[in-house]
This record gives structure tokens, sequence and C-alpha cells, in this order.
């Protein structure tokens, strides 16, 4: 049996000629490839910039409490009121300013600027909340909880509280846990839907 697996090896090899001898390319290889550098590379393993300026400008808006932060989000589904809705997310201007700088994806070696981000986050926001304003905005949901999510991540200038898990209860007395809220930031005692599910 191993005698044939080896004579098969051989024949599909020689079938697909010098191809098969061929390594993987890789742009490393390529004549005068440096890589560039990168002074901030620690920064990925600690999931923050260290170097980030502290910043003034506060969140706009918001909830006083992750508590009344949920029972703003039933209040504005329960009314179908999308723009409310939206209003109580981080705003671009709170990402590039506050948020941004922060994140290891903002260190000048990876390239990426502040709003190739908040492309992609804004429409997670639109997504998230427009499937929420679908799946419970007209019904009456009353706030019972946010259970701990999988993290808080503590940067100098905010907290992500991350992976959060919103429990409700509906007229009916059911409970419900909602995943579609994935992230919230706060930032001196407010606090804004950072991400959603989209």
């Amino acid at each position: 049996m191993r005698v044939l697996r080896l004579l098969f090896s051989v024949l599909a090899a020689a079938s697909l000629g010098p191809l098969a001898l061929a390594h993987a390319v890789s742009v490393k290889d390529s004549p005068g490839y440096y890589a560039t550098p990168d002074p901030e590379s620690l920064s990925v393993r600690l999931g923050r910039r260290t170097n980030a300026p502290l910043v003034k400008m506060p969140f706009t808006g918001g909830a006083r409490s992750l508590d009344e932060l949920g029972r703003s989000v039933v209040w504005t589904l329960h009314h179908g009121n999308i723009d409310s809705l939206r209003s109580l997310c981080v705003s671009q201007d709170e990402f590039r300013a506050i948020l941004w700088r922060e994140f290891p994806q903002s260190r000048p070696a990876t390239g990426l600027q502040w709003e190739d981000a908040w492309t992609f986050l804004y429409a997670r926001q639109r997504a998230g909340t427009n499937h929420a304003m679908r799946e419970y905005g007209g019904h009456p949901y009353q706030f019972v909880r946010f259970e701990p999510g999988e993290s808080t991540g503590v940067y100098k200038n905010f907290k992500l509280h991350s992976g959060l898990v919103m429990v409700t209860k509906d007229d009916a007395g059911g409970l419900a846990r909602w995943r579609w809220l994935r992230s919230v930031a706060e930032r001196r005692g407010r606090f804004k839907i950072y991400s959603t599910e989209d």
C-alpha cells in the first residue's frame, strides 16, 4: 500500500511537470524587498498604542451608564425611531479624534487611515441598527440588564466593553438575550454604541 502511494505521488508530480517542483513565491523573495520599520509592533500584542495623546473632546449624547444606554435602546426601538437609535452610536468625529488613534491598526506601519476603518464601522452600525429596528421595532420591550462581555479594553481616553449581551423582557414576560449590540465605548461617564452585528 505504501509503495502504491509513493508511485501515485511520483506519477502525479510527473504529470504536472516543473510546476510540481516550484515553491510558493513570496513578495519577501523579490529583489529590493525590505520590511517596513514598525517601532510600535508591540502595540498589536498590547491591543493599544501607548503613545496616543490625551484628548479633551467629550462624547456627545449617549447615556450616563450601561443601564441607561440599555433603556434608551429599548425606548427607541419601541417607538420605531431609527434616528434616535443611531444617535446613541459613536459618531464619525468621535471615532476619528478619540478612538482611532489608540487602536494598533492606526500605527503608521499599517498604512491605514481613520477613514478606511470608519467606512467599515459606519456600515456595520447602519446595518446593525436597521436589523434591530426590523426585528424589534414597534414592540414594547423592557430592559433588564447587560450581561458582562468577553472583555473590557482599557485605553488612555476610553474603555471598550466587548461581547455584551443585552437581556430584555417582552410584554408577555418572556426574556430575550440580544447580541446585535456587540460593543459599547465608555468615556468620562458617557456610554455609546461602538459596534453592532451587521
